[in-house]
């Protein structure tokens, strides 16, 4: 408890600054120890079972959990290094130094993995394709999204967009169709099916997908067409690109006060109005 009267000073102010910070850390300070108490768990049992290829992919999980980059590499590394090798570990490698910017490694490990895995997990797929350029990338995708490994909305996006890159509309159009049956409220799917209806000349398809949009989200009318008309202009659909923005001020114009007010949308009509202007 703290007195706030007239006797309240600062050495008052900072207790109750202490005592607030303590208060709001404790969690997270409860959940470091419960971590490191893990580490030092998984390490005693390590010590007993050195050859246990999953307790050091454990231990690594852990490690990155505690932003210990280092030490989770180095468990990985000596999970690989397990005889006889130990496919899981690998693919696990090849994760971990992919999300830490590292393609060449990843490939390497994810090509360790395949030789070595008699029936490969679907994940690996996913990889495959996550390290591949666009053209090499779409069968992997299939192969990963047709298994019963769980996927995600971005997953779909992901997978789609490689296929535009690549111009394979057929496949884009397959992820695309396949995405929104199970993301049927995706901004991002929508977009791109949007923009995979124009890279086909197909601009009355590309209406519908943006016309789908704004119905699904009716609060977000003035960004979704703001966005609207920067992939129209995208594809040199100057026409298509104005009348977008112009959709765009009059939602705006229509918003309640305290939607006007809000500085990110200010930001927003001051983008469309210089748009409008050139």
């Amino acid at each position: 408890h703290f007195p706030f009267n007239s006797t309240f000073t600062f050495a008052s102010f900072q207790s109750m600054r202490a005592f607030l910070l303590v208060f709001l850390l404790a969690p997270l300070a409860a959940g470091h120890r419960d971590l490191h108490k893990q580490i030092v768990d998984i390490s005693i049992q390590i010590e007993s079972a050195p050859n246990n290829p999953q307790l050091w992919l454990t231990r690594a999980s852990l490690h990155q959990s505690h932003q210990d980059f280092k030490a989770a590499r180095l468990d990985l590394l000596e999970a690989t290094r397990i005889t006889p090798k130990h496919p899981p570990a690998f693919l696990k490698l090849a994760q971990f130094d992919r999300k830490r910017g590292h393609p060449p490694m990843a490939r390497k490990a994810l090509n360790t993995y395949f030789t070595l895995a008699p029936s490969p997990d679907p994940l690996a797929y996913r990889e495959k394709a996550l390290l591949s350029p666009p053209n090499d990338t779409i069968e992997h995708w299939r192969l990963f999204l047709s298994s019963s490994s769980p996927s995600t909305m971005l997953d779909y996006v992901l997978a789609a967009q490689a296929s535009l890159d690549a111009t394979h509309l057929d496949a884009a159009a397959d992820f695309l169709r396949s995405g929104l049956l199970r993301h049927p409220k995706s901004i991002q799917l929508h977009q791109l099916r949007a923009r995979a209806s124009l890279i086909n000349l197909d601009t009355g398809s590309a209406v519908q997908a943006f016309t789908t949009l704004k119905l699904l989200y009716p609060n977000l009318r003035v960004k979704l067409s703001y966005e609207e008309s920067l992939i129209w202009a995208d594809y040199k659909k100057e026409d298509n690109s104005r009348r977008a923005l112009r959709a765009a001020l009059d939602a705006s114009q229509k918003l309640p006060p305290r939607f006007k007010e809000n500085r990110d949308m200010q930001s927003l009509v001051i983008k469309i109005k210089k748009a409008l202007q050139q």
